[in-house]
């Protein structure tokens, strides 16, 4: 008899509150196809970015009927045609899931691409393993990309989310400051007490007003935005003669705007980033090797909390969309 396969599955793409599109049912168990690998996912987050798969389709990039899920960890159940690198009951993660082809994560049983596996080193935890790709790859590759300086600054805003506390910690690691754009007062000392350097409220507070006074008059060497809309003109303006500002969220759906004399005569870099594009390029394999030290060391470190049962997903999404919610939520099963 074949073991039992839920999934996640949406039949619509839709905004809707009470989520009635999101459904938990039993599913075949899948085939890995050439060069695939069975997994059985048991834990897996839920992240800002399944809940817009959820919502939006990502525009037509996604297909229906679908299964969200952006990142987990799982066992190797058994391998496809021309896949043997990986051994029957090994711990795996994947850089990506295949999620755009409407096979995500939220689901117990997935087959999914062989060069996208990650071998789990046996001291990460579940949890941990279960968030390698989405927040730890995106911290490390948006530093990367800005290639800061040490001793510099770097803004960031939605500081208090998981990957900015994440950021806190990288770019502490790498020399570089962090000024972190908070909305809520208590946010402040939260962030100070887990060493941010510069913290500024941006509902009693003048963004870019502060940031000349942090920085010296030098304003911030770059940016990174994971709001954008109304929000977006003050960042731009806080940093840098030719610097960059880095677009990786849209909390705000309104488009992202800059001063003309910011783009003009201060030639200031208005620019997105996407893991999911940024992880294929040749450097992939060094980056997994390198999140993973990271994470090893715990200089990344996950914040974990409350698991879900695969029933409640729908508790799950709400708990992630919670204003202030900190930790990460899972969904285990």
């Amino acid at each position: 008899m074949a073991p039992s396969n839920k999934i996640v599955k949406l039949d619509e793409f839709s905004m809707k509150d009470d989520l009635s599109h999101v459904q938990v049912v039993e599913a075949p168990l899948p085939e890995p196809k050439q060069d695939e690998v069975l997994v059985n996912a048991y834990l897996r987050p839920v992240n800002p970015t399944d809940v817009i798969l959820i919502k939006t389709g990502w525009g037509g990039l996604v297909p229906l009927p679908s299964t969200p899920g952006s990142e987990g960890v799982g066992k190797v159940v058994k391998n496809g045609p021309g896949a043997s690198k990986f051994k029957e009951g090994q711990r795996v993660a994947a850089a990506p899931w295949p999620q755009f082809q409407g096979r995500g994560s939220w689901a117990q049983y997935v087959a999914i691409p062989e060069k996208d596996l990650i071998l789990v080193p046996e001291s990460l935890s579940d949890q941990t393993a279960a968030q390698i790709f989405i927040n730890p790859m995106t911290v490390y590759g948006m530093l990367r990309e800005q290639n800061i300086p040490k001793g510099e600054f770097l803004l960031q805003t939605a500081a208090t989310s998981v990957l900015g506390r994440q950021m806190i910690s990288l770019a502490r690691h790498y020399g570089v400051q962090t000024i972190n754009v908070v909305r809520r007062k208590e946010a402040v000392d939260e962030l100070k007490s887990i060493g941010a350097e510069h913290v500024i409220n941006s509902e009693t507070e003048d963004i870019q007003k502060r940031v000349k006074e942090i920085t010296g008059g030098k304003m911030a060497y770059g940016a990174i935005d994971a709001i954008g809309g109304k929000m977006s003109p003050k960042v731009v303006a806080s940093i840098r003669k030719s610097g960059t500002y880095m677009l990786y969220g849209a909390l705000d759906p309104s488009s992202v705007s800059a001063s003309n004399s910011d783009l003009l005569s201060n030639t200031k870099v208005l620019t997105g980033f996407l893991i999911y594009d940024w992880i294929e390029k040749p450097h992939k394999q060094e980056v997994i090797k390198e999140v993973l030290s990271l994470l090893e060391q715990k200089i990344l470190e996950p914040d974990s909390g409350r698991s879900y049962k695969f029933e409640e997903v729908k508790e799950a999404i709400n708990e992630c969309n919670r204003a202030g919610r900190g930790a990460k939520v899972f969904l285990e099963g």
